[in-house]
């Protein structure tokens, strides 16, 4: 029973870097959607197509942050049932157990790293933004 905290803990650690990065999506949707209405308006400015460029390529970053993210969480709740059934029915898991914390540290790993380039191409947005005023 005391080794299904480790699992436990990633989940819930890991749970506030998913509702981190499907907050950060849901503010690159709202501002592509706020560009594409100033262009439909007549406002349309070369610079309001690089920035819905760059939006949709941070969206797709994200989504496979948080498709990772989502694996990891995945994995640590398979862990949590093996460790059970493992106890319940003296099967030996612990190479299975292995292998899906292996994977699932792996994913938040991979997520971490997406999650940093989306951070980079945040600034190279807000760069094109400010560039009148640097």
């Amino acid at each position: 029973m005391q080794s299904a905290f480790s699992p436990i803990v990633l989940i819930s650690g890991v749970g506030l870097l998913l509702l981190s990065l499907t907050n950060r999506m849901g503010r690159v949707i709202d501002s592509s959607r706020f560009l594409v209405q100033e262009i439909e308006a007549g406002k349309n400015t070369a610079r309001k197509h690089i920035q819905i460029g760059i939006l949709f390529k941070q969206a797709r970053i994200l989504r496979t942050s948080i498709t990772s993210i989502s694996i990891t969480i995945l994995l640590a709740s398979l862990m949590i049932l093996l460790l059970f059934l493992g106890y319940f029915s003296n099967i030996h898991v612990s190479t299975l157990f292995t292998i899906f914390f292996v994977i699932a540290i792996t994913g938040l790993i991979f997520a971490i790293i997406v999650f940093l380039i989306d951070v980079a191409i945040s600034l190279k947005a807000l760069k094109i933004q400010v560039s009148d005023y640097l």
